[in-house]
């Protein structure tokens, strides 16, 4: 039995309510999975035959337009999962799943989970509210893309980087390209945006680390969007 599988499934809220013995029934069945950067860790259309929990790197959730644009629909960072929503329809995964950089995760295969969640209630209740929480977040994004401009989609984004992460330097571990297509604006449109909040004093650029000095005026700059 891998301790390190036990660490990352006890670190986890989702199954807190497994007892010990539980919890080492679902890490036997579970696997380490390694992806270089560019590589699928599950495709549009293929079956959810299971879940991934992201130990290292970051993730990229994307669909592709007609015409073969790339639409990145969420990034999952380390300690997030991915995958459960299809894998509980017992479908076929509505998008695909791609490593932005080199990645490492946990697999959870599908039956080994339905089997304990069967024997947890809790367990099922604490991953509805997951999922409902994903669907709450994903719906916020469609709509500050469709009310807000540039600086209030890049403000609101900021912001909630800051309340997840707990402090005021982001560290965007994606290239400027893969977060324009996230927030729906042009390259060019996020690069033009963030000189102009650097130049107003809202954050200032380190690399790929943006630092917020001025959460007030980011939080007047995001509620912009729902006037």
């Amino acid at each position: 039995m891998s301790n390190e599988r036990l660490e990352v499934l006890g670190g986890l809220p989702l199954f807190e309510p497994l007892s010990p013995d539980e919890r080492e029934r679902l890490a036997a069945g579970c696997r380490m999975r390694a992806f270089a950067r560019g590589a699928a860790l599950f495709r549009e259309g293929e079956r959810a035959d299971g879940m991934h929990i992201v130990l290292r790197g970051i993730v990229k959730v994307v669909r592709f337009a007609p015409d073969g644009r790339e639409m990145v629909l969420h990034l999952v960072r380390k300690g997030n999962t991915i995958g459960e929503a299809a894998m509980f329809q017992k479908g076929t995964f509505p998008a695909s799943a791609v490593a932005v950089d080199d990645v490492e995760t946990l697999f959870l295969p599908a039956d080994a989970l339905f089997t304990l969640v069967t024997e947890n209630p809790e367990m099922a209740l604490r991953m509805l509210a997951a999922l409902s929480l994903r669907l709450r977040m994903f719906a916020h994004k469609l709509a500050a893309q469709g009310q807000g401009g540039a600086a209030c989609r890049l403000a609101t984004y900021l912001l909630h980087r800051r309340q997840i992460g707990g402090g005021d330097c982001i560290r965007l571990g994606v290239s400027r390209e893969v977060l324009a297509n996230l927030l729906g604006l042009a390259r060019e449109t996020l690069s033009r945006q963030l000189s102009r909040f650097s130049e107003a004093g809202l954050v200032e650029l380190r690399g790929k680390d943006i630092v917020i000095l001025d959460v007030p005026a980011l939080q007047a700059t995001a509620a912009e969007g729902d006037r």
